[in-house]
């Protein structure tokens, strides 16, 4: 009875010291369990400063410009193609405010543009057609980094057609599937309907997207 007990002990305190070590690892590695999941699940990197002043990894899905997560649910636009690689996977730098991601490097640059008097689209654009400002001028951000105005007004522009196409399409796209998976029976009858709704989609881009432009 004796060596039982003393088996059962053992046993118990060796279940205490596996379940301790995997809690202190899980502490340590808490980090970089995002880098584990992202590059598992074949996802790229949201890398968000936070106003915290943290800094956290987040595995989000890329597709057509647009990344996205789902905890916390974020989306991010990239308007101005610029990434890094972190270890195996790639990732995007941005700055998270009120629960909205930007991008960290266009936001100080709007903050400088601020700080010279600009601080609304038209005055900006204004002073592109004054000569004061050219699109090849440059505003000095950091110590070590330079954005040029052109970068900025494409990302402080409206969206293209062409992105919206893209996206309204690949939504179409993942609603036509998901319908097919939950009614596989209709599989091949309600292909005109879809066909339409990326027509209609496309239709409404270029409207839009003109619309814009004729602002300018």
């Amino acid at each position: 009875m004796d060596i039982i007990f003393l088996l059962i002990y053992a046993f118990v305190m060796i279940l205490i010291v596996i379940f301790g070590v995997m809690a202190l690892a899980y502490v340590w590695l808490k980090p970089v369990l995002p880098y584990l999941t992202a590059k598992l699940q074949k996802k790229d990197i949201l890398l968000v400063l936070g106003k915290d002043g943290r800094l956290r990894m987040i595995p989000a899905k890329y597709s057509s410009g647009m990344y996205t997560s789902s905890d916390p649910p974020y989306s991010f636009l990239q308007r101005v193609p610029k990434a890094y690689r972190f270890g195996d996977v790639q990732s995007v730098l941005v700055h998270d405010g009120w629960g909205i991601v930007v991008d960290p490097d266009m936001l100080e640059t709007l903050h400088e543009l601020n700080e010279k008097g600009y601080t609304t689209y038209d005055e900006l654009e204004e002073a592109l057609d004054k000569g004061e400002i050219k699109k090849s001028d440059v505003v000095r951000i950091h110590a070590f980094k330079d954005i040029d105005i052109d970068i900025l007004l494409q990302y402080v522009s409206e969206p293209q057609p062409s992105s919206i196409k893209a996206h309204l399409e690949e939504s179409y796209a993942s609603f036509v599937d998901e319908y097919y998976g939950l009614h596989p029976e209709n599989k091949g009858s309600n292909m005109n309907v879809a066909l339409i709704l990326m027509a209609a989609g496309a239709v409404v881009a270029v409207v839009i997207g003109s619309n814009w432009m004729g602002m300018w």
